[in-house]
């Protein structure tokens, strides 16, 4: 790959999507088989030969690994409408900061011609979850071998949804990396206050050490946010400029099978990727038929008529997880 080819590879469109969006009438990918019938989550789409490939965090009961609590499948798609999914797990859970289940994958091509994910790993530990962002390697987006090492971790902290943008190969940091971060061990708040659950970001030469940058990139500061903002999707812009959406949680008026949370799609601009200004209204809000309950982990990409797609989780009252999308109004 040029230098350009590899900064416009993923997480770039040269037009800006909007924030206005229609939700689509099917679902994507339907929790119906025996690897995700108990969870269907966190999309992320990348343009392959051929079409598209969605990585997303499944469960079921024939998963390989019985000790494993979630792991990374994937779908194929000539149109990015019609999905068929892919045999067998792409990663599943284990080694250093994932010992007992991954989420919020997120694949980039590299010079080389391989492909790197990053995803959220998660492990039990006495005072609750720790969750570091680990990575694997690939030559094929198919067959996955995990990185030693984690790219992305600390002592006070949960790193969470990352998102990693090729950034100017001239530059001394060649990666930012996205993520949201979670204070652990989990702060004591009183039902309303916020609880300091913020996207920042992270620079690295190489992919693989990254080092956190001072202050947040967008903070909890909205009603519609109070429990956390989180699940950064982050597009550079050819006409100039960044768009992110992120999902915005609030405890739900009342628990109901699907989640203790509600969560709505937002989103924000930057000129640099540092300062964020978020934009009002909403993007995609929760009370549709696949998503009363839950909209969050968006993901967006270019269609083949110049439109554009949201892929995004989507929780129904009965707890039933699926992939949704949505398509952009231009």
């Amino acid at each position: 790959m040029t230098a350009e080819s590899m900064e416009r590879s993923v997480h770039y469109q040269e037009k800006d999507p909007g924030s206005r969006w229609i939700k689509d009438a099917d679902v994507a990918i339907d929790s119906d088989g025996p690897l995700d019938s108990d969870r269907t989550l966190t999309p992320n789409v990348v343009k392959m030969e051929g079409g598209y490939r969605m990585y997303y965090h499944g469960l079921g009961p024939d998963r390989p690994n019985p000790d494993s609590m979630g792991y990374i499948l994937s779908a194929f798609s000539t149109d990015a409408q019609r999905w068929e999914k892919e045999p067998g797990v792409r990663m599943d859970a284990g080694g250093e900061g994932a010992a007992d289940y991954i989420w919020s994958p997120d694949v980039i091509p590299l010079e080389d011609g391989r492909y790197r994910m990053y995803y959220e790993g998660k492990t039990e530990q006495e005072a609750g979850t720790k969750a570091a962002i680990v990575s694997a390697i690939s030559d094929d987006g198919l067959t996955w071998e995990r990185e030693p090492g984690v790219r992305l971790e600390a002592a006070g902290m949960s790193y969470l949804a990352p998102r990693c943008l090729h950034l100017d190969p001239a530059a001394s940091h060649r990666f930012r990396l996205y993520a949201s971060a979670y204070p652990y061990p989990e702060l004591q708040v009183p039902p309303g206050a916020f609880t300091n659950r913020n996207i920042v970001s992270a620079v690295s030469a190489d992919g693989l050490s990254f080092a956190v940058e001072p202050g947040i990139r967008v903070p909890q500061d909205q009603d519609l946010e109070v429990f956390a903002v989180y699940a950064p999707e982050v597009l550079r812009l050819g006409e100039g400029g960044l768009r992110m959406y992120y999902a915005g949680w609030t405890s739900a008026p009342e628990v109901t099978a699907g989640s203790k949370y509600h969560g709505r799609i937002f989103s924000a601009s930057s000129q640099d990727g540092l300062e964020w200004t978020k934009e009002p209204g909403i993007c995609i809000d929760n009370g549709g038929r696949w998503d009363a309950a839950k909209a969050s982990e968006p993901c967006v990409i270019d269609l083949p008529d110049g439109g554009f797609r949201m892929f995004y989780e989507a929780c129904d009252m009965e707890g039933r997880w699926r992939i949704a999308s949505a398509t952009a109004v231009t």
